[in-house]
């Protein structure tokens, strides 16, 4: 097997086990928007990465934390509707992004990979980069695994409990800018919602428990990145919008078959 292919699939792999577990609580706390909103953001991080010299990584991981600070300071202080905060941001970071890169990008910055992912490109830098961001995630999500579950299933009762609604919202948009700073190269900016969002949503019809819809979907997710892999190396085409088709594909097919109500 050639490296580029190795490291591809180990790539796709740790992405898919990111974004298939935090994917869960995306569907269930109803927050789609939030992900691709502060994916738009990740053009304003690959931009500024660039123009500072801090490199791609760091670049992502500073504007989506600051990304993820604002909407959270915005939000509790209830002057507009979430949504309207979150398509402010995206478009204003989205925009500052595609300006920052025509200034600073040179002949050979690669625009199509950035919006739609290269994952072939992937080196030995990305793959620790990826897998220490998979470290943190899950050793997060193990930890907090209860306190999270509990806010997105019924809030009131959480905040009753005694737990921090903000710093546990916060904790969850920060580990949601993480997995999008390592997953640019994967499905590229405008793409990287559906691995959050696909995989659990299909998931979601054959479980009967959070823990096996969160197990299920990392399958999904690394089933439909290794097909969409595949078929981006075989007929040479994106790798990213493959994926996507995969997801899809699968989806559709879910729907078809018997879920676990009609079971």
């Amino acid at each position: 097997m050639e490296d580029f292919i190795f490291r591809a699939i180990l790539a796709a792999v740790g992405i898919s086990i990111i974004t298939g577990s935090l994917g869960c609580f995306v569907i269930w706390k109803r927050m789609s928007y939030f992900s691709e909103s502060i994916s738009h953001s990740a053009l304003l991080g690959v931009s500024l990465g660039l123009a500072s010299g801090l490199g791609l990584h760091f670049g992502l991981i500073i504007v989506g934390v600051v990304f993820a600070l604002l909407i959270v300071v915005l939000q509790q202080r209830q002057f507009l509707s979430n949504d309207a905060i979150l398509g402010i941001f995206s478009h204003i970071s989205l925009s500052l992004g595609v300006v920052i890169l025509a200034l600073v990008g040179g002949v050979n910055t690669d625009y199509f990979s950035l919006l739609f992912g290269d994952i072939l490109s992937i080196t030995n830098q990305d793959l620790i980069w990826i897998y220490a961001i998979l470290a943190l995630v899950g050793t997060l999500l193990t930890t907090f695994w209860q306190r999270l579950l509990l806010l997105t299933l019924s809030e009131d009762l959480g905040v009753a409990s005694g737990l921090n609604k903000v710093m546990y919202q916060l904790l969850f948009m920060l580990m949601i800018a993480l997995t999008v700073s390592v997953s640019v190269q994967i499905v590229g900016v405008l793409l990287i919602t559906s691995l959050l969002i696909i995989p659990p949503a299909i998931a979601r019809v054959f479980s009967n428990t959070p823990v096996q819809m969160t197990l299920l979907s990392i399958v999904i997710s690394i089933i439909a990145v290794i097909i969409g892999l595949s078929g981006s190396t075989h007929y040479d085409i994106a790798t990213g919008p493959t994926i996507v088709i995969a997801l899809g594909a699968l989806f559709i097919l879910s729907q078809i078959l018997p879920s676990k109500a009609s079971a």
